[in-house]
């Protein structure tokens, strides 16, 4: 009876995140309802507010599984392949991704308001960064860099890759997704070539 009560649980929960995926990705975190959420969920409110203490936390919850599911997409899009190959096409997916309306509208445009901008950065850091690091990694060859010395590294392109789905989604002039993507090899190529003359220096580890 225990087991089943948990897995009707989490079977409401995931109705309850689900509906909310969707009222914030059209309405919006100001306009969506909590009672609309739970109606469509088909819970009353109570439970929704059971699970989900304040709109704010189910808010959270829904933003981080798009982060997650963005992570998911960019691991499996870089898995086959030269190591720049594979790279680049976990980024374009990264930057496809985050063209979605229900990603541009919970984490482009109401995450950083409604989380916070520290919040929303510590977020994206602890689902991406690994992810990112461990293409860095292999770009280098995992015996030239540890993951102490490729975590800056990590962070700049970090930041680099949300300007650039940030600028996509603005739809900035001159601003397009194979260019993004030129750009990025190209800052990248001197530094992998770096990296390699220091392999016959002994230089990094495998962390």
């Amino acid at each position: 009876m225990p087991r089943r009560s948990a897995t009707d649980a989490a079977r409401t929960r995931e109705a309850i995140a689900a509906a909310a995926r969707a009222a914030f990705a059209m309405d919006g975190y100001a306009g969506a309802s909590t009672a609309r959420i739970a109606r469509d969920a088909g819970v009353s409110e109570g439970a929704l507010f059971h699970h989900f203490r304040t709109k704010a936390a189910l808010f959270r919850a829904v933003f981080v599984a798009l982060e997650a599911e963005l992570d998911a997409h960019v691991r499996a899009a870089s898995r086959d392949g030269a190591p720049m190959d594979a790279f680049l096409a976990g980024c374009r997916s990264a930057m496809t991704f985050g063209a979605r309306p229900d990603y541009q509208r919970v984490v482009l445009i109401d995450g950083p308001t409604v989380l916070g901008d520290a919040e929303w950065r510590k977020v994206d850091a602890q689902i991406g960064l690994a992810t990112l690091t461990s293409g860095l990694r292999n770009l280098a060859g995992r015996d030239n860099l540890s993951l102490a010395a490729a975590r800056p590294l990590s962070v700049l392109v970090m930041g680099a890759l949300n300007e650039m789905i940030f600028a996509l989604a603005r739809k900035e002039e001159g601003v397009e997704l194979e260019a993004c993507l030129d750009a990025l090899a190209r800052m990248l190529s001197p530094w992998m070539d770096g990296q390699g003359d220091n392999s016959t220096k002994g230089a990094g580890s495998s962390g």
